[in-house]
Order: C-alpha cells, then sequence, then structure tokens
C-alpha cells in the first residue's frame, strides 16, 4: 500500500479508568477502515492507584480490539501515564505532521494545578543532568518533562491539612486563573516550540490542555485534540489521501462515538507526503 493512502486517526486524553471515560469500545467506530490508530498521550489514568487495574485492563482492550479489525496502534506517552512508552513525539508525512502530547511545552508541566512547583523543579533537575547539546535537543527536552511526570507521581504527596472554606475558594480562582491564562499563551507558545524543534512542520499537533481548538501562526496551523472528559469536546485528526481533517464527533444512541457530517477544518499535504516518521 503507498503511504499516501494509508489512513491515519489521532486522538489524545482519553484517560482509560477514569469516571467519565469512554470505553474503548465506545471509540472503536473511529478507527473503521482505518490503518492507524495514534494516541497522542494520556491514554490511560495510569499513574493513579484507584485507577490503575481498571486503566490496565482497559488499555490491554483497546490492543485487543485495534488487533482483532486490523488496525496499527501507535501510543505516546503522556503525563499521566509517562511510563507506557518512551515514544514522545511522532513526525508524519514527510515532516509535514509533527505530533507530541504537549506536557513539554511548559517547564511547570501543568501549570493550572497544585504542583506545578515541584513538576517545574523536577524537570529543572532532570535538564540540568543532561549535557548542553543534549539539554537544548527535542529528546533531551522530552525525556525531562517524562522524567518530572514519572517522579512526581512516584513521590507521594504529602497529605494537606483539612483546607478552609476560603481557602478552597482562593485555590479554585487560582486554578481557573493559571488555566485560562495557559489557553490563552499556550498555541503562541506551541508554534515557538515547533519553530525550534520541527521547523519543516505545517501541522503540530498536540492534547494535553484539555482545550481543542485550530490556530493559524504564519504557515503553521496549530491543532488541539481535546479531551474525552471535561470538558467534553474532544476533537479527532483524520489523515488519509493526502489530506488533514480536523473532526468533531457525537455520541450516538448505542452508546458509541461517530463522526459528525463534516470536519471543522481540512487541509492539503503536500503532494507526495506519506507516513515516513521520526519517533524519539
Amino acid at each position: 500500500m503507498e503511504d499516501g493512502d494509508r489512513r491515519i486517526i489521532i486522538i489524545s486524553d482519553t484517560h482509560l479508568g477514569t469516571r467519565g471515560a469512554p470505553t474503548p469500545e465506545a471509540l472503536r467506530p473511529l478507527w473503521a477502515d482505518a490503518d492507524e490508530l495514534i494516541v497522542n498521550g494520556d491514554l490511560a489514568q495510569l499513574h493513579d492507584p484507584a485507577c490503575r487495574a481498571i486503566a490496565a485492563r482497559q488499555v490491554m482492550r483497546l490492543q485487543d480490539l485495534c488487533e482483532a479489525d486490523g488496525v496499527g496502534l501507535t501510543v505516546l506517552s503522556g503525563n499521566h501515564d509517562p511510563q507506557l512508552t518512551d515514544v514522545r513525539h511522532l513526525a508524519l508525512c514527510d515532516g509535514r505532521v509533527f505530533i507530541t502530547h504537549g506536557d513539554v511545552l511548559h517547564p511547570a508541566i501543568s501549570p493550572w494545578n497544585g504542583m506545578d512547583t515541584p513538576l517545574h523543579a523536577l524537570n529543572e533537575e532532570a535538564l540540568a543532568a543532561l549535557d548542553r547539546p543534549q539539554r537544548s535537543a527535542l529528546p533531551g527536552q522530552l525525556a525531562a518533562a517524562q522524567h518530572a511526570a514519572h517522579l512526581n507521581w512516584e513521590v507521594p504527596a504529602e497529605a494537606p491539612g483539612r483546607p478552609t472554606l476560603a481557602g478552597r475558594l482562593r485555590e479554585k480562582a487560582r486554578k481557573a486563573a493559571a488555566t485560562l491564562w495557559y489557553w490563552r499563551t499556550l498555541p503562541r507558545r506551541a508554534a515557538a516550540f515547533a519553530g525550534q524543534y520541527a521547523p519543516e512542520a505545517g501541522f503540530f499537533i498536540f492534547g494535553h490542555i484539555h482545550r481543542a481548538g485550530i490556530w493559524r501562526f504564519d504557515d503553521l496551523t496549530i491543532i488541539n485534540t481535546g479531551c474525552w472528559h471535561f470538558p467534553f469536546r474532544p476533537l479527532v485528526v483524520r489523515i488519509e489521501s493526502g489530506r488533514l481533517g480536523v473532526w468533531p464527533v457525537r455520541l450516538a444512541g448505542a452508546g458509541v462515538y461517530q463522526f459528525r457530517d463534516r470536519p471543522l477544518a481540512a487541509y492539503t499535504l503536500t503532494a507526495g507526503s506519506g507516513d515516513d516518521r521520526a519517533a524519539a
């Protein structure tokens, strides 16, 4: 099969094993007739002891379904499943499409939550352990973010004292403000990251922040595929026949997800582009 004839489905942030997350069966119609499914990080809630067993079973179920359907499965690790795989990025279509989870885009990994300070410190320590050429290269940046996320989940946090109502309200307000600021600034940060580490890319696809969207910066299109639980507005990237489409989905009556009637956006990839890829 020619590379240009392959159909590739890209999703992220399914967080299998958490309450409200989809099951592999619910996602199955999306990869019907596809050649490959790519899950761009945070496939499953493997970091959380309360979710780990069911999350692991769901990962195995996803693998079984893809195998039964003759669909290749490629998984990139995210900050919630950093130990799942060391694949941290992909370059598809002769480098025109660059994919990574997105936790590498900020030194604090997830600056909207209460773990931002220790995560920032762990990330800085991991980078400091590398020599200068490694520190400034893409594999080093990705490995440091992965290492920070892994250590953060491995070291149990001290149980905080019972917060007051005022304290809880202040923390919610802080998280909301941090999230909104990150959502606002992250697309441009992603564009700068792509310009430095994937200058040949015309499309940068990431997840992580749970805010689906499409942004344009000169010749670069930034695509975030959102999340499959709150705020429940995931997008699916579909590459086929030399085109890249960004599709919304709907939950059908049978409890499975289906593509809506038309994509939010569709782009023509360069002539002759295929599925040649580079992976960390």
